[in-house]
């Protein structure tokens, strides 16, 4: 497929800024077809065969030569897409042309980090890298560290084609900490991955995206997307769009009135006409964050249905308990009136263990219950109970007896013959 129907325009500016020494490097090529490496600003020109190819590197070490890491990274993929190293088998397909960018940075990686073995001045030099390839009426956008890409569209806004390879990025995506409190996090300038990092080989992603029509692309380096929140972004190029130049000169004021505290780095791509017509899309996912953050919803909310459950499948199993216990308490309270009471409830509870219908063990052990409680109750009325009850008849008997002769006595005594109950009270 050719691009040449597709209209675009660029502007582009790399300077010092917010520090004495700039560290930013940049590249670009209008036209890989003819390998032409450079632009006229904000010229209407078509899209190559081969494409277009914006570069932005954000050198890091300071004294150690920061800008010689960004140096060699963008000369590095330079290199990798002049002359005739574009051939149609890495152009024909998204995957070849994806393997074809992630090659090429690993390439820079590499030869910064041959640098540093050979300079000891250099030793420990980096260098972040973001680049855009423009072909196929796709952009594909490759990056290692925390310099963005961007995509502002009107129907669309502005969204964030890369993903931060940073520590405060990886607090985002666990959840620890919002996008707002990350952008003036202390530890915002630590990143998780860059050219020449000496602790492993270098991890690139790459990524692709449709290209539409009044699509504006922006490339940059931290001294813009980290003193300017996105937002703020947004809302210049929004109102900025028919002039790229103006465009990239008010994303420049508003960094320097941030205030910007380091160098910026801004490219700018705009498609003016034979992309794809843009529609209502979703976000463009960033990284894995979207998915942590569901995961855990859907964890968190399956977790209190489990709990729910589980909490009301006990309070049921324990209310049902409790009724059993408080019948089996009534029942085993209730005093039997009669030996007939106790021969029918023995004989109920011998028929239901020798007969014993499929219940479970916890009824059975219920109905074992019952059985020890019966029987508890017909020892208590065999006891000796009914002995003590005959000794004291007898004593009032002997009472009684005594009472009646001293009531014989006191006749015979008495000669006024007084009444029986004072007869008694005397005595």
């Amino acid at each position: 497929m050719k691009d040449t129907a597709i209209k675009i325009r660029i502007v582009a500016r790399c300077e010092a800024a917010g520090r004495p020494n700039n560290e930013d490097n940049y590249i670009i090529s209008s036209n890989l077809t003819q390998s032409q490496w450079g632009f006229e600003a904000d010229k209407e020109i078509d899209l190559a065969p081969r494409g277009t190819l914006l570069v932005v590197c954000d050198g890091m070490g300071g004294m150690n030569a920061g800008e010689v890491a960004s140096e060699i990274a963008v000369q590095t993929i330079k290199d990798a897409f002049s002359g005739n190293k574009l051939t149609d088998e890495i152009c024909k397909s998204p995957d070849s042309i994806k393997r074809f960018i992630e090659q090429a940075i690993i390439d820079a990686d590499t030869a910064i980090k041959k640098e540093g073995n050979v300079n000891a001045e250099h030793k420990g030099m980096g260098s972040t890298i973001v680049l855009a390839w423009f072909i196929n009426g796709k952009v594909y956008v490759g990056w290692c560290g925390d310099s963005r890409a961007y995509c502002y569209n009107p129907v669309n806004g502005l969204q964030q084609l890369s993903h931060d390879h940073s520590y405060v990025q990886e607090l985002v995506d666990a959840g620890k900490i919002t996008a707002d409190l990350a952008f003036n996090h202390p530890n915002s300038n630590v990143i998780t991955r860059s050219l020449g990092d000496p602790n492993g080989v270098v991890r690139p992603e790459v990524k692709e995206f449709e290209l539409h029509n009044n699509d504006i692309i922006l490339l940059c380096s931290d001294g813009l997307c980290g003193y300017v929140r996105d937002a703020e972004i947004e809302a210049t190029v929004k109102e900025h769009q028919t002039s790229m130049v103006e465009c990239r000169d008010a994303l420049w004021n508003t960094a320097e009135k941030a205030p910007w505290g380091d160098n910026v780095t801004i490219e700018l791509l705009q498609v003016i006409s034979g992309a794809a017509i843009a529609t209502k899309a979703k976000p463009i996912e960033k990284g894995n964050a979207t998915k942590t953050k569901t995961l855990k919803l859907i964890i968190v909310a399956l977790s209190v249905l489990l709990a729910l459950t589980v909490g009301f499948i006990v309070g049921m199993f324990m209310t049902s308990e409790d009724k059993n216990n408080s019948n089996d308490e009534i029942k085993d309270s209730t005093v039997v009136q009669s030996n007939e009471t106790i021969s029918q409830e023995e004989n109920f509870q011998s028929e239901t263990i020798t007969e014993p219908k499929p219940v479970k063990p916890k009824q059975t052990q219920v109905a074992n219950e019952k059985k020890t409680s019966v029987q508890a109750k017909n020892t208590v009325n065999n006891s000796p109970k009914k002995q003590v009850s005959d000794e004291i008849q007898k004593g009032f008997d002997k009472l009684s007896s005594k009472i009646d002769s001293t009531k014989m006595d006191s006749t015979v005594k008495n000669p006024k013959n007084e009444s029986a109950d004072t007869t008694t009270t005397n005595i």
